[in-house]
C-alpha cells in the first residue's frame, strides 16, 4: 500500500509502517475512512482505559509500549493476567463483565481506539486485513494458553526462561537475534509470572552464573546459550553451567 494515502495521524505509526500489519493491509479509501472515525491516545505509565471509555471503544491497537490486563483480587492483591504489545488487536466487543480486568499501561504506550464500523466494513471485504487479524488473535490464544500452562506448573526458573523466549519471539527492530529486550519492569515481570521481585532477580543472577546470559542492564538482555536456555524454558531447570564455555560465548559475535 502507498504511504501517500496514509493521513498524518498513520504515518508514523507501526500499524501502518510495518508491513505485515494491520493498515499496512489497508487501501487508500480504507486507510482514510478508519483514520477519520479512529482516535489515538498516549498513556503513561499506571494509565487504564476506563470501562465506559471501552464501552464506547472496545477495539484497541498497540502502536508501541506495553498494555496489562490486570486483575484485582477481594484482598487487594494484583495479578497480570496477559500482556499487549506492537501490534496487537486488543477485541472486547461483546464482553459482558469488563469489571473482571482493567487495561493498565506498564510505561508509555500509545494506542490506537478503532472504530468499530469502519472496522467490520475492512473486515467483511479485505482478505489480508482478515489473514492479520486472524493470526494476531491465534497468536494471542497460543500465548494464554502457554502462560497458563508455565503459571500452573513451572517453577520460577523455568517461567523466567519462557518468558524470555516470549519477548525474542515477539520483539521487532533487533538484527542480532541473541539481543532480547525485556519491555516490562521487574516488578511488573514478578505479577506477570507469579512470583515475588526478588525471586525473579535471583533467577536473572542464576542465568547469568551459568554463562545462558548477560545482561547490561534491565532493560536487555544477550543470549549466550539458546539451547540451555530452551532446556530450562521445557521443564530442566536444573541444567548445569557449560564449563569452559562461558567466556567463548560470552564474546562471540
Amino acid at each position: 500500500m502507498g504511504h501517500i494515502h496514509a493521513s498524518k495521524k498513520c504515518q508514523g505509526c507501526a500499524l501502518f509502517a510495518d508491513s505485515k500489519l494491520f493498515c499496512a493491509q489497508l487501501n487508500g479509501a480504507e486507510l482514510d475512512a478508519l483514520s477519520q472515525k479512529s482516535r489515538t491516545l498516549s498513556m503513561k505509565r499506571g494509565d487504564s482505559l476506563e470501562h465506559e471509555a471501552l464501552a464506547h471503544w472496545p477495539l484497541i491497537a498497540i502502536d508501541s509500549g506495553v498494555l496489562s490486563m490486570q486483575h484485582l483480587l477481594q484482598d487487594g492483591r494484583k495479578t497480570i493476567a496477559a500482556l499487549f504489545m506492537r501490534g496487537d488487536i486488543v477485541d472486547l466487543r461483546n464482553v459482558s463483565n469488563r469489571n473482571r480486568g482493567a487495561l493498565i499501561a506498564l510505561g508509555k504506550v500509545d494506542v490506537c481506539r478503532l472504530s468499530p464500523k469502519v472496522f467490520e466494513d475492512v473486515m467483511a471485504r479485505n482478505p489480508d486485513a482478515q489473514r492479520v487479524i486472524w493470526e494476531n488473535l491465534r497468536d494471542q490464544a497460543f500465548r494464554a494458553m502457554d502462560h497458563s500452562g508455565d503459571i500452573a506448573k513451572k517453577q520460577a526458573l523455568e517461567k523466567l526462561a519462557s518468558f524470555i523466549f516470549e519477548c525474542r519471539n515477539r520483539q521487532v527492530g533487533y538484527k542480532d537475534g541473541d539481543l532480547v529486550e525485556i519491555p516490562v519492569r521487574r516488578v511488573d515481570l514478578a505479577e506477570y509470572l507469579g512470583m515475588q521481585p526478588e525471586t525473579v532477580s535471583r533467577c536473572f543472577k542464576d542465568l547469568e552464573k551459568r554463562g545462558i546470559i548477560e545482561a547490561p542492564s534491565l532493560k536487555m538482555l544477550r543470549l549466550l546459550n539458546v539451547p540451555m536456555l530452551r532446556r530450562i524454558a521445557n521443564g530442566d531447570k536444573d541444567a548445569p553451567i557449560r564449563e569452559g564455555k562461558m567466556k567463548v560465548l560470552k564474546f562471540a559475535g
